[in-house]
This record gives structure tokens, C-alpha cells and sequence, in this order.
């Protein structure tokens, strides 16, 4: 199906759609938000929403895959220029981090898509692109010194993980409270760091 030309108005239209359906969505669930609901709440008939959609899922699978890509481009944006391997690293950690902080829904999303089909792939695709940009500068920081010898693509998905749990502890029970642990980011960062680079040698005697 080829999308419609839309009009400026369409298209600020079609964000709110986006934009209202990712809030109910994590405040009602997938299955608890009804195309009618999305239509109440912008005071808008039925119509207008299979204007811009064909369906619900069509409209939550745009959804997880806009907000799967703009992470990472707010991660490539903000490693842009940064020379070293391990900054580049823990600048994306926090970003990552930052980004769920943002937009609490966002895990919603992720939850609610790893457990269908229909939307998995969507998640395991996005997962292992991240994990190979990781891999990629953790097998530069190997080839300068700066990150120890073992398995990149191990590692990188170790630093997912990680990511991913901190998330989920401390802003996917209650989203309201994602604006408290301001240090998460740098705690989440340095817990990473901390597995990648060499192990130093104990002090003789100690």
C-alpha cells in the first residue's frame, strides 16, 4: 500500500494519533486501548483514524519501530565526533538511558511487542542493530589496548542486557517515578565500563 501525500495538517494529525495511542497504551495496555478509545480521547470519529491507519497494529508497529529508530539515532547523534572507543561506549549507555527516561512508554512498547509474533521481530532486529554498532566499537577499544581481549558480540549484548534491567527496575513498575535516580545513567555506565576494560593485577604482597 503506498502511503498518502499528506498536508502539513495531515501530518501534525497523524503525530497526535502516534503520540496519544503510545500514551494509552502504556497507561491501558495493548489489548486495553480500542481504536475508539484513541478516537475519544482526540474527539475525533473513526473515520479519521483509518484515514492515516489501516488498523491498530499497523498504527503500534510504526510505533515500536519510530521510537526502535530514533533511539538510535539519538545515540549515533550523540557519539558523533568522540575519537575514543570506551567514551563512545558510555556516552551511548547514558543516552540509551536517558532515552527511556524520556518517554516512559517507550518500555511499554518493548514489553508489550517481545511477547507477539506479529511484533517481536521488530524488537530482535532493532536489539541486534544496536548490539553490532557496540560490537563494532568494542572491537576497536580491543585493538587499541583500551577494552580487555574476549567475545564483542558477547559483550555487547551483556551492556543490552544491562541496560535493559536497569530500565526495568527503576522505570518500567512505576513510569512516574522515571524522573528520580538521576545518577542511574552514570551508576548504569560505570557498571558496564567496569566489565570491558582489563583487570588489573593485584599488588604484589596484597
Amino acid at each position: 500500500m503506498t502511503p498518502r501525500k499528506l498536508t502539513k495538517r495531515g501530518s501534525q494529525r497523524r503525530e497526535q494519533i502516534l503520540d496519544t495511542a503510545a500514551r494509552l497504551f502504556a497507561e491501558q495496555s495493548y489489548h486495553g486501548t480500542a481504536v475508539g478509545d484513541i478516537c475519544d480521547e482526540l474527539g475525533v470519529g473513526k473515520g479519521v483514524f483509518y484515514w492515516y491507519f489501516p488498523s491498530k497494529e499497523a498504527l503500534f508497529s510504526e510505533l515500536l519501530q519510530s521510537s526502535l529508530l530514533q533511539l538510535r539515532r539519538e545515540q549515533q547523534a550523540a557519539i558523533e565526533g568522540i575519537e575514543d572507543p570506551v567514551d563512545r561506549i558510555e556516552t551511548g549507555i547514558k543516552t540509551s538511558i536517558e532515552f527511556f527516561r524520556s518517554k516512559p512508554g517507550f518500555l511499554s512498547l518493548i514489553r508489550t511487542a517481545a511477547r507477539y509474533d506479529e511484533f517481536s521481530g521488530f524488537v530482535e532486529k532493532g536489539q541486534e542493530i544496536i548490539a553490532a554498532d557496540t560490537s563494532a566499537h568494542i572491537k576497536e577499544g580491543m585493538a587499541t589496548g583500551s577494552i580487555r581481549q574476549g567475545d564483542p558480540e558477547l559483550m555487547a549484548h551483556g551492556i543490552l542486557g544491562a541496560i535493559f534491567h536497569f530500565v526495568e527496575v527503576y522505570f518500567g513498575t512505576y513510569p512516574e517515578t522515571s524522573a528520580g535516580r538521576p545518577e542511574l545513567a552514570e551508576e548504569a555506565a560505570q557498571f558496564c565500563l567496569a566489565g570491558l576494560r582489563e583487570r588489573r593485577a593485584p599488588e604484589p604482597g596484597s
